[in-house]
């Protein structure tokens, strides 16, 4: 009986003292701390959060790394005549020929912003096409995995135009 209670007394103290267990203690307590006190990690916090969706919601995608991308509102041949109807020529008495190249940004409510020429005609007709566009109206904006995105969009508008 002295033998068994001496094993037992063994091995209930090598139980205790383990490091196994002791590590198990000393995580418990370290969870009741962070329980019991008001601790908050910093990324958890809303301030952190909203900044973090910020920098996400402004990101300007490329139209070729989008689900569905922006178009005019009534289709793309509606946004040509809207343009040749209210493009404006040089005045001069010349024959202006070539493309303007302009690129801009599809905003999240359809609107343009960021509108910029890579390519011009001369003879003001990359301000024309700047003028023009910012009359446009409304797009439907771009997707992205189902939310509204800010596209950056390309268009050529061919120039065309004799003046007498």
């Amino acid at each position: 009986m002295k033998r068994i209670s001496a094993l037992l007394f063994l091995c209930l103290t090598h139980c205790i003292s383990s490091p196994d267990n002791k590590a198990l203690k000393d995580k418990k307590t370290e969870e009741n701390i962070i329980k019991d006190s008001n601790y908050v990690s910093e990324t958890n916090t809303p301030t952190k959060v909203n900044k973090i969706k910020t920098k996400e919601d402004n990101k300007i995608y490329n139209i070729d790394s989008i689900d569905v991308k922006p178009d005019f509102e009534k289709g793309i041949e509606k946004l040509q005549k809207f343009i040749r109807y209210n493009y404006k020529y040089p005045e001069e008495e010349l024959q202006v020929k070539g493309i303007v190249d302009v690129n801009f940004i599809v905003e999240k409510d359809g609107d343009l912003s960021d509108i910029k020429i890579t390519k011009d005609a001369d003879f003001g007709t990359g301000n024309e096409a700047i003028r023009v566009l910012k009359k446009c109206p409304k797009w439907i904006p771009g997707m992205h995995n189902n939310r509204l995105v800010r596209v950056r969009y390309y268009l050529t508008i061919p120039i065309d135009a004799y003046h007498e």
